[in-house]
């Protein structure tokens, strides 16, 4: 194709290629990270580093300007609310506000872009609150001192402690003039993060009449007046995107958004296809050669029009396809090595998992994903749903921490995937040998869509799994076409013990399908009992006829009349060595028991073939595996 493999084009981050690679380096931090705590990842930890592993969005940059513009006492918002629907970036972007401004000279070295940006500003005065870490009881300690709110640690992070100290000490909410005296005439950052978790854990803390939630967020709201008022401050807070990612305190979510409702100064760090550049600056060492992107995304794009076009039934269907195609592309440029729609399916449908980290969580699953396939020596020019490598403990690992599911999901992976006798194993061993194990590719992409789902209109979540012409998007490659990828799904769908099929989408479960209900009603059937049902049947079917069913003996074959007979001769027959197998036809032909037989010539002996007895005998044990599940379905 005149495509390198990727393996051969992308040179991984340093510390993704490691392997010794800590998956706490993609959580961020924040309070440990301006504490300067010696434990924060050194990628973190030094602005110049931390710069050099940060893509800024236009959206980043563009709230790096408006905040110093207000620092500079330019008018416009000055209290901002940090939202993103595939979340990830919050407190990343609160960190590199941090930096922005306090390391100034560290981020125009690191990206020399940002030398023009930004006015000249001095003497700023950063208070930076972590929520996640500031006890509601207990406060923190800082040079000695017991600061017990979250009100109290902002006025001492800004050297205003002693305007406050009491209503720190007896933890009530100091009034609008106080915090007017703190926020000063001084250009003063206020960064918020994890707010929310404060704000919970303050609930059952009592304040004489009051709680400590209530007093918190009495001061919030009077912060906020006064910082939207000021002439040199600017407040930024972090939020959680939904409900669902706070736990469902619906109460905590709408009061924090109603801080910036008058101002209206949401912002949302990295939107749409942003996501594709951050994945690649944290895990790549440098962005790959663009033009061997183009060639890649040039070649995908020609095999879904040729394996797609075939199947669209209308002329507008058509063109709604090539210009959907024209915009591929691009995507395809922009996320390479990865296929566009893996990183889709992270941040639209795993993003709706309630314990996924979005953001945090792509990159820990792909720095690890990444890794082995190098290791590997992969061949692929691209990384898709198809090619994770889910046989890898390190990469099962990171990727059941992400979706869940973990011990329920080790008998799907051992039956159908990665056992030693699994499914798609003998699917590609007996149909596919020497192609490149397309029912592996295919199964580990339904794998891949099994969990979460795509938001709907309603504000629910749609049912996890992937519809065919969603599958077929995904695994159309240069070694897969969409002819074999249906053949193999068929097989999957009639082989595989944890694929279910709802007549829309394919997803694997955990509850076994009817393929393993049957299997174990299978393994639990005696061979005695498929021999009786055997002969069942052979009465059945030759009833009426000059036939016996397997006579044990001689005496067994009627010798009253002269008449043709058919001996079928008993299963067993067909294992004795062939001096015994004579002698035992030898006794049925001349003799009637102890006597000599009258009608010799009126008998022929049917005698069973070895070879048909094993796929004989496990047909009849699925038929009557059929027949009990048939009788238990209401079980």
């Amino acid at each position: 194709m005149g495509v390198k493999p990727w393996v051969e084009v992308v040179r991984l981050h340093p510390d993704v290629e490691s392997g010794s690679l800590d998956m706490s380096t993609f959580a961020l931090d924040l309070g440990a990270l301006v504490s300067k705590d010696p434990n924060v990842s050194p990628t973190y930890r030094d602005p110049y580093s931390f710069f050099k592993a940060t893509y800024l969005t236009e959206d980043m940059r563009k709230l790096i300007k408006e905040v110093y513009d207000r620092l500079c006492g330019k008018e416009g918002n000055r209290v901002l609310q940090l939202r993103s629907p595939f979340g990830g970036g919050k407190s990343h972007t609160l960190a590199t506000l941090y930096y922005a401004v306090k390391n100034r000279k560290e981020m125009e070295k690191a990206i020399p872009e940002t030398k023009d940006l930004l006015p000249e500003l001095k003497d700023v005065r950063i208070a930076v609150f972590d929520g996640e870490k500031f006890d509601a009881v207990a406060g923190t300690v800082v040079d000695g001192l017991n600061i017990k709110t979250l009100w109290g640690i902002i006025a001492y992070q800004l050297g205003s402690y002693d305007l406050i100290k009491e209503q720190d000490q007896k933890r009530v909410a100091p009034g609008g003039e106080l915090i007017k005296k703190i926020v000063s005439d001084k250009p003063t950052l206020i960064i918020l993060d994890e707010v929310s978790r404060y704000l919970e854990r303050a609930m059952g803390e009592k304040v004489g009449e009051s709680t400590l939630y209530r007093q918190a967020m009495e001061f919030l709201q009077t912060l906020t007046t006064e910082v939207a008022g000021s002439k040199f401050a600017c407040m930024v807070y972090s939020l959680q995107a939904s409900a669902r990612e706070f736990f469902g305190n619906i109460e905590v979510l709408e009061t924090l958004d109603h801080l910036t409702s008058r101002v209206d100064a949401k912002r949302e760090p990295i939107k749409g296809d942003d996501i594709f550049f951050v994945i690649r600056k944290r895990l790549l060492a440098e962005p790959p050669d663009e033009q061997v992107a183009i060639k890649v995304a040039e070649l995908y794009i020609d095999l879904l029009k040729r394996n797609i076009f075939a199947y669209v039934s209308s002329e507008e269907e058509r063109r709604e396809l090539e210009e959907q195609l024209i915009k591929d592309r691009e995507r395809f440029v922009m996320a390479y090595p990865f296929h566009p729609l893996l990183i889709d399916l992270m941040r639209e449908r795993w993003a709706s998992i309630h314990d996924f980290q979005r953001t945090r969580g792509v990159l820990r699953f792909l720095a690890v994903v990444l890794r082995t396939l190098k290791e590997r020596k992969v061949r692929d020019i691209l990384i898709s749903a198809t090619d994770i490598p889910i046989d890898d403990s390190e990469v099962k690992h990171a990727f059941f921490t992400e979706v869940g599911q973990r011990e329920p999901f080790q008998a799907v992976l051992e039956a159908d995937l990665i056992g030693p006798n699994a499914t798609v194993k003998r699917i590609d061993e007996r149909l596919f040998k020497d192609r490149g194990e397309p029912a592996r590719k295919v199964a580990t992409a339904i794998l891949m869509y099994s969990f979460g789902g795509l938001p709907t209109a309603e504000g629910e979540v749609s049912a996890s799994g992937v519809s065919e012409e969603e599958l077929m998007e995904v695994v159309i490659s240069p070694y897969l076409d969409s002819t074999t990828s249906r053949a193999v799904l068929k097989e999957l769908v009639a082989k595989c013990l944890y694929i279910h099929y709802d007549g829309s989408r394919y997803a694997f479960k955990t509850i076994p399908n009817i393929n393993k209900v049957l299997e174990d009603e299978v393994e639990v059937i005696k061979d005695e009992i498929v021999e009786l049902e055997i002969e069942k049947i052979l009465e059945r079917e030759l009833s009426g006829k000059p036939a016996l069913i397997w006579p044990n003996q001689s005496k067994n074959i009627p010798d009253e009349e002269p008449r043709f007979l058919i001996a079928f001769l008993p299963l067993s027959f067909a294992y004795q060595n062939d001096s015994e197998k004579e002698k035992i036809a030898k006794e049925f032909l001349t003799h009637y028991g102890d006597k000599p037989r009258n009608y010799k010539n009126g008998i022929a002996l049917a005698i069973p073939d070895k070879t048909q007895i094993s796929p004989l005998k496990q047909a009849i044990r699925y038929l009557l595996a059929i027949e009990r599940i048939k009788n238990k379905k209401k079980k």
